[in-house]
C-alpha cells in the first residue's frame, strides 16, 4: 500500500528559535547605537560593541535567510541576491550606526528597518501559510529592492556627511 502524499515538513522550531536570537542582537544593536558615546576609550568600546552586535545579528539573519531557503522555498535568484545583498545591509547597518555616533540620529532608521525587513523575508520563505498568502516573484522582488534602497542610501548619505577637513 503506497501513498503519494507529498513529505511533510518539520515544524519550524529552528527557524523561530534563530528568531528570537535575532530579536534578541536587534535590541541590543538598537539600544547601543541609541546611546550617546563617551570620550575616549568608552567611545572605542562602545564601537567595538557595536561592531561585534551588529555583525552577529547579521550571521544570524543569514542563518535565518539560509534555513528559510533550504527548509522552505525561495526562488533561486533570490537566494543569490541574498547572498550579495546580505553582507552590503550589513555594512550599511554599519555606517548608519556611526552616523549615530556622530549626531546624525535620523540614521537610526537604517538599522531600525533593515533586520526586520531581512527577518520577515526569511520567515515568509519558511513558513507555508505566509507563502501561500503571498505570491513568490512580487515578494521577494519587493524585499531586495527595498534592501538594496536601504543598505545603498546610508552607504552614500555617511559618505557626504563626512568632514573633508578631516
Amino acid at each position: 500500500m503506497s501513498t503519494n502524499s507529498p513529505p511533510q515538513r518539520s515544524a519550524p522550531i529552528g527557524a523561530f528559535l534563530l528568531f528570537a536570537v535575532a530579536c534578541g542582537l536587534y535590541v541590543a544593536m538598537l539600544v547601543n547605537a541609541a546611546t550617546p558615546l563617551g570620550g575616549g576609550e568608552a567611545a572605542f568600546g562602545d564601537t567595538i560593541a557595536s561592531l561585534f552586535l551588529t555583525f552577529a545579528l547579521w550571521i544570524v539573519l543569514a542563518l535565518l535567510l539560509v534555513n528559510g531557503g533550504l527548509m522552505g522555498e525561495m526562488p533561486r535568484w533570490s537566494a543569490i541576491t541574498a547572498v550579495m545583498l546580505v553582507p552590503l545591509s550589513g555594512v550599511a547597518a554599519f555606517v548608519a550606526i556611526d552616523m549615530c555616533s556622530r549626531h546624525i540620529q535620523w540614521a537610526i532608521a537604517f538599522p531600525a528597518t533593515l533586520p526586520p525587513l531581512i527577518a520577515a523575508y526569511a520567515m515568509w520563505a519558511r513558513l507555508p501559510r505566509l507563502r501561500a498568502l503571498l505570491p513568490s516573484s512580487a515578494i521577494s522582488l519587493a524585499a531586495w529592492i527595498m534592501v538594496l534602497v536601504l543598505s545603498i542610501a546610508p552607504l552614500i548619505l555617511g559618505a557626504a556627511t563626512l568632514d573633508p577637513q578631516g
